[in-house]
């Protein structure tokens, strides 16, 4: 028993990192994590080596295009998802605000347990099918990427293609053993994991379809 603990306890941050090589997509979408500059550094290069021109940022209401040899990225507008016509006037450079994610939810009546990830997903679905984009490439932490994955299961059905992209340049796995950060990612990942389970067999109980 304590060896399967102990195997459980080694493996269980690497069960966090769910990834797939990058395909030529049509666009790229961003979720955002502390560790902000390695996903933008991650997100421009599969830019610049041409896996999509566009790049989109739902947590800033951010969409971008890139120019034809993709040496640089410039803002284009947000598209105007019914019924919120004015989510431009939600967009900060730093994200979306907390009394801004309650307006998003009410607005599309999104269910108010809703936690901010799956918000900001459902965002970028509505901006993928405003532009009739059906590929796309996922990036975030490393850590982050199977609780993305989970979500993305649910929100997209099998006419799109979602490939999970983990940044190359955040560091992980460096010991043998866990790290202190990499414990620290699994006790705030796997709550998160476990609550969007709950809610999310509470709502196909209850008949939720968004």
């Amino acid at each position: 028993m304590f060896i399967v603990l102990l195997i459980g306890f080694i493996l269980s941050p690497r069960y966090l990192v769910s990834s797939g090589l990058p395909i030529k997509s049509d666009i790229i979408i961003q979720f955002p994590v502390p560790e902000m500059e390695e996903m933008r550094r991650e997100s421009w290069q599969l830019v610049k080596e041409g896996y999509s021109e566009y790049l989109c940022i739902p947590t800033s209401l951010s969409l971008y295009q890139a120019n034809q040899n993709g040496a640089f990225l410039s803002g284009i507008p947000f598209p105007d998802i019914e019924p919120a016509t004015k989510l431009h006037q939600l967009r900060s450079a730093k994200g979306i605000s907390f009394t801004n994610f309650k307006q998003i939810r009410t607005e599309y009546h999104f269910p108010h347990y809703y936690e901010n990830t799956h918000v900001e997903m459902l965002l970028a679905k509505k901006v993928m099918d405003a532009y009739g984009f059906r590929k796309a490439l996922f990036v975030s932490s490393p850590y982050h990427m199977k609780r993305i994955r989970i979500m993305a299961e649910r929100v997209f059905d099998s006419t799109y293609d979602i490939t999970m992209v983990p940044s190359r340049f955040e560091k992980k796995f460096e010991t043998p053993l866990p790290s202190q950060q990499d414990m620290r990612h699994v006790f705030t990942e796997l709550p998160k994991m476990a609550w969007f389970i709950c809610y999310d067999l509470w709502d196909r109980w209850i008949g939720v379809n968004l």
